[in-house]
């Protein structure tokens, strides 16, 4: 269970990251296949492990931050992402979840259409003249790009013909040609400006841009895909239909449409469109299918991520061969070998590979692999990298072989062999550089000690002068210390040094999490300090006791036990309790606190603490924390800069709401 904890974390992490670089940056540093493969991984096992679903979790919200260079919009309903599909088994499993809703008799129209690479985006049409447009943003509050939206040439302002709604909301995708893309790199390039990596990439920067002039010169293009509002018209029982009328407005409309009744019918459009999708001159990454009939739409509904009733089913693997130049082997944080294939970069669906993870030794050997040797790589879905196989009819000779080595390529150290779970790890510990950097970056990581101003670059930097070679050598670091690296001056050292101040009182959580005990992430950490109370009855503990433990089974257990076996990691924790003053759980005492089984929703930013605290701090006291205000909801805790369409939910369900302030009253 705690490995699962483990992968779901890493999994948000970088979720996260990529949110921040592709939505508030316009800076995509993956594919969009690469991220919808993370994205759904996260979903399923958030799915099979529904108690590790927090409130801050990628799946449970839609779209990104906004800038704040726009103006906020709220939507008249919610633009929901899609949810993803990579193969006939995932598209089966859709259909017969919706089959669920109906009569097994009833027949159940499919309107297909291509799935765009490119901005969603929502039009506002009053009595035929385009009034309004916006981002998807959030899902729920987009920004307001109407001023550019109007230089789009294919968006028209004033919808022609009879019959028009009084109000209505249009919605599609902005892109770029892949031609125009070309064009306008060439001229980025020739006034050496930054080139963008993508049309979609292209497209995304064009449309947010200030001036709006900017925008009118990039060639961006409109297609509809969609109605959010169609007052007036509800006699058109069918989305196919309500696109072709929308057609006939003036708005524009892919016609690579077909209605199909069954899925032969549909994989026989998917496999058409993925044969001929090279030659359209813009990004498509798949097709996408909802249920034709509006009424059969309202009636399977949506969650709060996706519609029930559509599916993005999304292109599947490309493969190029090319050659293996060489084969690095890893040191990760917890003393395990991963084996690198670096080879020619080569082009997979838009994006350029170097590299690729071949897991372990056995991969390896069942390989049979050689430097120079050419390789069939695969990106599974458009996503990540595969060495699927040696080419050996284009082999050379005098190839060297990979072999797995014996010794750590780090410090040298003896390798030993799990020969249950095929991993072979470096025992040195803090004694192996790799191993030492990756250990003291976890230890001092925001769910961890969170030392404020403390990253890994600079930690790196303290090891390699060899300031530090240890958590304990942090307690004793000076400003003079942190001055002697590059680009930090007094004022930063300082704010490092307070920040380690800090820390000398914290949880004994925090600290079971910060040493990196294998296979012990932070909810058997948090487990291990209430059951425990104390760290000196945790590292005395035997090991029945931690057997015994809800949730901790005896490959974890084993794992803890031999940690606090080792006398250096003893002497550690020992010259750490000298240093700091761990804090008991509260956990036992929760029921006499107020917020004990409360439902609670957090908007805003907050002052007094961080969003992770403040969090941590009412799961401890036994609250369970959400993402959306809903009727089930309890209590709506505010800080500064909150979220309107929270503050707005609560008034109108008579929420009771409580400031930062009035919080910081009550804990006290």
């Amino acid at each position: 269970m705690k490995l699962v904890k483990k992968q779901i974390d890493k999994l948000r992490k970088k979720i996260l990251k990529y949110d921040y670089f592709y939505h508030s940056l316009d800076q995509p540093i993956i594919s969009d296949a690469e991220y919808d493969y993370l994205l759904n991984q996260l979903y399923n096992l958030e799915l099979k492990n529904k108690e590790f679903i927090t409130s801050d979790s990628p799946t449970q919200r839609v779209g990104s931050n906004l800038i704040e260079k726009f103006k906020k919009i709220v939507h008249f309903s919610p633009m929901l992402s899609l949810e993803n599909t990579f193969d006939i088994d995932g598209f089966l499993e859709f259909e017969n979840r919706i089959k669920k809703f109906f009569d097994k008799n009833q027949s159940i129209n499919f309107c297909c259409e291509l799935k765009f690479d490119g901005i969603a985006v929502s039009l506002i049409y009053e009595k035929g003249i385009l009034v309004r447009a916006a981002t998807r943003g959030d899902g729920y509050i987009g920004e307001n790009i109407t001023n550019n939206i109007q230089t789009i040439k294919s968006v028209p302002l004033e919808l022609k013909g009879l019959s028009i709604p009084k109000r209505l909301e249009v919605r599609g995708e902005v892109f770029m040609l892949k031609s125009d893309f070309l064009s306008l790199n060439k001229e980025f390039y020739i006034s050496k400006k930054k080139c963008f990596s993508n049309p979609r990439n292209a497209a995304a920067g064009s449309l947010r841009q200030i001036n709006s002039k900017i925008t009118a010169k990039r060639k961006l293009i409109f297609i509809c895909h969609g109605c959010g509002l169609f007052e007036g018209m509800e006699h058109f029982k069918s989305h196919y239909k309500r696109l072709i009328q929308l057609s006939k407005w003036g708005l524009p409309v892919n016609q690579e449409m077909l209605i199909c009744s069954n899925h032969v019918e549909i994989f026989n459009f998917y496999k058409k469109i993925q044969e001929q999708r090279h030659f359209f001159n813009f990004d498509v990454d798949g097709i996408v299918v909802k249920i034709d009939s509006i009424e059969l739409q309202k009636k399977i509904g949506s969650n709060n991520k996706f519609p029930r009733w559509a599916i993005a089913f999304k292109f599947t693997s490309r493969e190029e061969i090319t050659r293996l130049r060489d084969v690095k082997f890893q040191v990760g944080r917890t003393g395990v070998i991963t084996p690198v294939a670096y080879f020619d970069p080569i082009c997979i669906s838009g994006v350029i590979i170097r590299k690729a993870s071949l897991y372990n030794k056995n991969s390896i050997e069942k390989l049979n692999l050689c430097i120079n040797d050419f390789i069939l790589i695969r990106r599974s879905g458009d996503v990540i990298p595969k060495v699927v196989s040696v080419i050996k009819k284009k082999s050379l000779e005098n190839q060297k072989k990979v072999i797995f080595p014996v010794f750590c390529p780090v410090c040298n150290s003896k390798l030993m062999e799990n020969k249950e779970d095929k991993i072979i790890r470096c025992h040195a510990g803090l004694t192996c550089n790799a191993q030492k950097k990756k250990a003291l970056h976890h230890f001092f990581s925001k769910n961890a000690l969170n030392i404020s101003g403390l990253g890994p670059k600079i930690i790196d930097k303290l090891i390699e002068k060899k300031i530090v070679t240890n958590p304990i050598d942090f307690f004793y670091l000076t400003k003079f210390h942190l001055q002697k690296l590059e680009k930090i001056k007094e004022k930063k050292s300082l704010n490092i040094i307070n920040a380690i101040l800090k820390i000398k009182k914290t949880s004994l959580k925090r600290l079971i999490f910060a040493l990196g005990i294998p296979l012990v992430g932070e909810v058997i950490a948090k487990k291990i300090a209430i059951s425990f109370k104390t760290l000196d009855k945790i590292v005395n503990a035997k090991l029945l006791e931690l057997e015994s433990i809800n949730g901790i089974g005896k490959v974890v257990a084993n794992s803890i036990f031999n940690y606090f076996s080792i006398v250096s990691n003893r002497e550690l924790i020992n010259n750490l309790s000298k240093k700091i003053d761990f804090f008991e759980s509260r956990e036992h005492d929760v029921k006499n606190k107020f917020f004990f089984n409360k439902r609670i929703v957090l908007t805003g930013k907050f002052i007094s603490f961080s969003r992770s605290e403040l969090s941590e701090i009412l799961i401890e006291s036994g609250a369970q924390l959400s993402n959306s205000v809903s009727k089930n909801t309890d209590l709506l805790i505010y800080g500064k800069k909150t979220g309107d369409r929270k503050i707005f939910k609560a008034t109108e369900l008579k929420i009771k709401m409580m400031s930062e302030l009035e919080f910081n009253l009550l804990i006290k």
